[in-house]
């Protein structure tokens, strides 16, 4: 089964699904980045003003998580404490207590989640389907529609994509998913305060079976408060007010005359009260002995921000105001931060605080 597990271990890179991790990392942590809006929602998350104020006119935080879940989310989980590189039987209940999940293995399967995959993944000794499990806190349903609404890279120029439309039965929302190698069916449970994405990849010809079985997983998840939860308000506390940057810089040998050049500056600065704004400006420029040219691109962008945790780095969220989500990873590499394993400055925002 391991050697089963392993051969579709590449396919695991499919579900960054808004980026997946959970290191521990100081409140000063960065990483990857993505973006998404979701085809099928009614809502964005970029619909809520940075700067909403209650009845007291205190701004509130960025949304965060599915307070309309009926989703029962216990005091405690029961089961084995997951971790990477441990494998897990048949019957054995399985709890992500950072992230506030727990699921059953079914009879027959094993799952464990090697070194480097972002997922956790289920399979059975000689079968066909290999199941994927991501979670992350804080998901909302605007955010559960994106993840499951982008096709999934899976290497060598194949892709995964949305097929129809997505179905909803109480918190769960699902979806078919289809390549020229493969087909899949995804299921994501919503709760208070995480979001469960269970993803079954098999051959043509197994859509009916990749849904049982996506649905035989996802049936067995329940939820918790997220014990990860202080960690998380450490990683943001260290955010507030501060601004975090990251430059690059490359340039080609002159050769016969000729040299280019391009750097990029991105800055993020992140308020205290939640709100963020993004200033992106990139600018390239070439010489020869007959030309000279210089041009510049900007991408600047605002809206709310939060730190959720996955199953590998903490992620920061960016919510924009014109409804689209945005994802970067975070990570702490010998004492310096990284967003998007990119090396970043930190210091006091002139815009935020």
């Amino acid at each position: 089964m391991k050697q089963k597990l392993l051969s579709f271990a590449v396919l695991g890179i499919l579900l960054l699904l808004a980026a997946c991790s959970d290191e521990k990392t100081s409140s000063g942590s960065s990483g990857g980045s993505s973006s998404s809006r979701s085809d099928d929602s009614g809502n964005s998350a970029g619909d809520n003003p940075a700067e909403k104020p209650d009845d007291e006119g205190k701004p509130q935080p960025a949304e965060r998580g599915h307070s309309a879940s009926t989703q029962t989310e216990a005091g405690r989980l029961d089961g084995k404490e997951f971790a990477a590189g441990t494998r897990y039987e048949g019957g054995d209940r399985v709890k992500v207590s950072s992230l506030g999940f727990s699921y059953r293995v079914p009879d027959g399967a094993i799952s464990e989640m090697p070194a480097g995959s972002p997922a956790i993944q289920v399979g059975e000794m000689g079968g066909k389907l290999l199941t994927l499990i991501v979670g992350r806190t804080g998901v909302t349903e605007a955010e559960a529609r994106d993840m499951i609404s982008q096709p999934f890279d899976m290497g060598n120029g194949s892709q995964l994509s949305p097929v129809g439309k997505i179905s909803r039965k109480g918190d769960c929302l699902s979806r078919a998913m289809a390549s020229n190698a493969v087909t899949g069916y995804v299921q994501l449970l919503i709760g208070k305060s995480a979001g469960v994405a269970v993803f079954t990849i098999g051959l043509p010809g197994t859509e009916s079976e990749c849904r049982s079985y996506s649905s035989k997983l996802s049936d067995s998840i329940e939820f918790a408060a997220p014990a990860g939860e202080q960690e998380r308000l450490q990683h943001e506390s260290g955010l507030k007010g501060k601004v975090v940057k990251v430059f690059t810089y490359k340039s080609s040998t002159p050769n016969s005359g000729s040299s280019w050049s391009r750097e990029t500056h991105k800055h993020w600065h992140f308020g205290s009260d939640h709100s963020y704004e993004y200033i992106y400006r990139l600018t390239t420029a070439s010489s020869s002995e007959v030309h000279n040219q210089a041009d510049d691109a900007h991408d600047n962008h605002a809206g709310t921000w939060s730190i959720e945790l996955t199953l590998t780095l903490p992620t920061l969220v960016c919510r924009t105001g014109d409804g689209r989500i945005i994802t970067s990873t975070l990570d702490v590499v010998k004492g310096c931060l990284h967003i998007d394993g990119q090396e970043a400055t930190i210091g006091p925002s002139d815009r935020k605080r």
